[in-house]
């Protein structure tokens, strides 16, 4: 089942997820929506900032290869289906929107942890 994170949304947390799909989507947009350093006892968590204020296009090559060692590292129960962004020029803010599809073995898998 493909899903896709998009973190222009606001996502709330489930601290009950039923599936591990939830769980890995749950892990995804935070993932994505957080920058690296920001959270306490994961500094690596979240994504690199060193593409701020770098042209759009360059910043784009440069998140989507973050998007995709992050999502490797942190999140291996999720492959990348597609990458998009939703740009706003005028502010210069540059937001993912990644498609995902959850590995077959665990996408109706009951939450245990």
């Amino acid at each position: 089942m493909r899903y896709t994170i998009d973190t222009t949304q606001n996502n709330p947390i489930n601290l009950e997820p039923k599936t591990v799909y939830e769980e890995v989507i749950q892990n995804l947009w935070f993932l994505y929506s957080s920058i690296e350093y920001d959270v306490p006892l994961d500094r690596a968590l979240g994504l690199n900032a060193t593409y701020i204020d770098k042209p759009i296009d360059t910043a784009k090559a440069l998140a989507i290869t973050d998007i995709y060692d992050k999502t490797e590292e942190y999140e291996p129960r999720a492959e990348i289906v597609n990458i998009d962004f939703t740009v706003d020029y005028e502010k210069g803010i540059l937001r993912p929107k990644v498609e995902v599809e959850v590995n077959g073995e665990y996408e109706n898998e009951e939450y245990s942890g």
